[in-house]
Parts: C-alpha cells; structure tokens; sequence
C-alpha cells in the first residue's frame, strides 16, 4: 500500500496497490539480507520466491555481523557493537562490490545506516520492521540499553533521517512502523509502502483432514526464543493455576524451562522445519502473549496453520489479528484476559475452528510469501 496520508489502523490488515512484477528484462537486483532473529527466516523465505524468478539476476549479501575467527572478531579490547557493526560493513562493502545493480534491498535499515555510500549511489530500498526511536521503547525487554540522549545520541539519529530520505523506497512491515519513519524520521509518505514478511501457505497450512489427534485434548502452542519477553511465564503460570481438564502446553523455546505437568518444552525446531510445521497441525490454539514485539512472524503461520491466535497488542502485530475473528489481542502483562481468552478457546471447539479458518483465509489472501515478495519487486521494477 503506497502511504499518501497518515497511515490508519487498517480493519483487514495491510492491503497492496503497489505495481505488480513484470518484467521486460532481466534486473540485476543486490539483496543485503541481515540473518539477526526472524530477518534470517524474512531472508531465507524472498531468496526462495526471488530464486524462481527468470527475469532476476539477483546477488544476495548475508550480513551476520560475526565471523569465525576473524581478526575483528579478536580484538576484545573494542565493545562487542562497535566489532559487529565493523565486521557487517565488511561484509556488506564485500557483498557488493563496486557493482552496480538496478536496485539494491536491505532487509533491515542497519545495514543501510552503516553503509550510506550504497544507498547514494544507487536505487536502494530499505526494509524494516521498527525504526530506532520504537525499538528505544522496548530496549528494556531486547535486554539493550535505550539512547539517553546527547550529541551521540542525536548523531545516529541524523544518520537514520538521512537514509531514511534518502532512499528510493521503504517497506514498512506494518502501519506502526511505517507511520514512525514518516513522524520521526521525515520519510516521504509517497515513498513508503506496507509490504510485511509473508508465510509460504503451502509449507504453512492445516493438517489433512483425519491426521490430527481425535484424544479430546486441546494443545496450545506458544513459539518465542526470548521466553520473559514473548510473555512464555504468562503461559506457565496459568498451567499452574487453571482449573481446565484435558489441555497441553507447548513450548517452543531457546531458553531453559521447567516445565510443570502438562506442558511439553521443545527446543533446536528450525524456521520452516517440518518438525514445527507437524507441531503446530497437532495444535488447537496459538498463544503468544508478548510483552515487546516489532512484528509476528510466527503468529502469522500458526494462522496459515488455521489456528485461533491470541497474541499482545504490540508494535506490528495489530495488522495481523483481527480482534474477536481470527483471534485476540491483549494488553502487556493482562494475565486476566489471556486466562479468560484461553478458557473461551478451550470450552468451544466451534469458536475454534471459526477463528482458525477466517485466519488461513487471512493469510492466504493478504500474506502470502510469493504475492508479498512480487509486491516488492514490482516496487523495485518501477521506473524501468
């Protein structure tokens, strides 16, 4: 959706009127792609779409921001964010070259910042799913330290507007951050489009008709590396406290986990894997009651899954649950309403299977990876 006006909270989610992709030839496009979290899933689902088109000569720069042994790497006496910015200008500066390309893509704007000269010397555009300014308001819970102010502080900044303003496009993963790169940073709302990350609904989708368990247990699946912040303690203590029968509790997490009865813990499930994928067919109900959050990219496959999702009223993630549809959404820390929401997921199986089906709908017609991807190249096409 190209942003003419202050963007507003959508009813249906992100709509797209962008350019669709056709090509009269082939593009050379760069695509500089951070590996951080969920941007890592963000890249490896676009090289998969990008790598199945003809027309594209694509050139792909994964930034990690570390590498093995590496002579940065071993110089301990500097801070370990002045090494990883260095090492991802390295690798960044390597990726590209001195090519030039029709366009170049940056998965998140960080790369972007640290290497302006791409972005000055060629069409780039920039995606991102928080500005620096909204990530400050969560720092507490990304376990990071929030800008304080000062000359510093008011440097970075400068850099951010500038690159902001600077580049052919944005893609904003949601409203909230689209409208914090127009208000804060002064990108122009004609150059701002809502192209969130999609879900692949044929890797993604509900389990076959019969292969579901048929035990009268109600499974519900919580995903969150970050257990504290994804809101994963919400969830135990309501293990702990509920009166409901005949429930599961599963946890897909990094972080260590005791688990009391009835809650399952898994760890090492992979983006995309199968394993998650088969996890989240046995499931009934997505819970994630996050307290800090700049977007969902796993609420979004347990929709295309067709379950019901409840997940916190934060950063992006309005866009994606229709409140009382598809799912609900919850205040930070409202324990109350997450047991109330749970209860009424687990006493009706009709409401359910409702909820799960309006929101593969949802995915289906407003996230799917392929439709979402072409959407931005069609962006980058524009003008050739």
């Amino acid at each position: 959706m190209m942003l003419t006006a202050k963007p507003r909270q959508p009813e249906t989610g992100p709509q797209g009127d962008a350019p669709p992709f056709a090509p009269t030839r082939t593009y050379r496009f760069a695509f500089v792609m951070e590996l951080q979290a969920g941007m890592r899933t963000q890249y490896l689902n676009w090289r998969h779409v990008v790598e199945r088109e003809p027309n594209i000569a694509p050139t792909w720069v994964p930034v990690s921001y570390y590498e093995e042994g590496g002579w940065i790497e071993r110089m301990r006496f500097l801070p370990s964010s002045v090494r990883g910015i260095w090492r991802g200008y390295l690798q960044t500066s390597r990726g590209l070259g001195r090519a030039k390309f029709d366009a170049a893509l940056f998965n998140t704007h960080n790369t972007a910042v640290v290497h302006r000269r791409a972005v000055y010397e060629q069409r780039a555009f920039l995606m991102f799913d928080v500005t620096p300014i909204q990530y400050d308001g969560m720092a507490f819970w990304y376990e990071q330290k929030a800008d304080r102010g000062g000359w510093l502080a008011e440097q970075k900044r400068r850099r951010v507007r500038e690159t902001f303003q600077a580049a052919e496009g944005l893609f904003a993963w949601s409203h909230w951050a689209a409208q914090s790169a127009i208000e804060d940073y002064g990108a122009d709302p004609k150059r701002v489009s809502i192209v969130p990350p999609g879900v692949d609904t044929q890797l993604w989708r509900p389990a076959e008709p019969g292969c579901r368990p048929d035990d009268g247990i109600v499974r519900i699946l919580f995903t969150g590396g970050n257990f504290a912040r994804k809101g994963g303690d919400l969830l135990l203590r309501w293990a702990r406290e509920t009166r409901q029968k005949n429930w599961e509790l599963h946890l897909v997490t990094l972080d260590q986990v005791e688990a009391p009865p009835g809650v399952v813990v898994h760890r090492n499930l992979g983006s995309n894997s199968a394993e998650l994928i088969a996890l989240a067919q046995k499931c009934d109900v997505f819970a994630l009651p996050t307290r800090a959050d700049c977007f969902s990219i796993a609420s979004l496959e347990a929709m295309a899954a067709g379950l019901p999702v409840i997940a916190g009223r934060v950063g992006g993630i309005p866009d994606i649950v229709r409140e009382g549809e598809t799912g609900y959404l919850l205040d930070p820390d409202d324990y109350d309403g997450l047991c109330d929401r749970l209860d009424m997921l687990l006493d009706s199986p009709a409401l359910r299977q409702e909820m799960g089906r309006k929101g593969r709908e949802v995915v289906c017609a407003q996230f799917e990876l392929a439709a979402l991807v072409r959407r931005g190249l069609g962006i980058m096409q524009a003008g050739y």
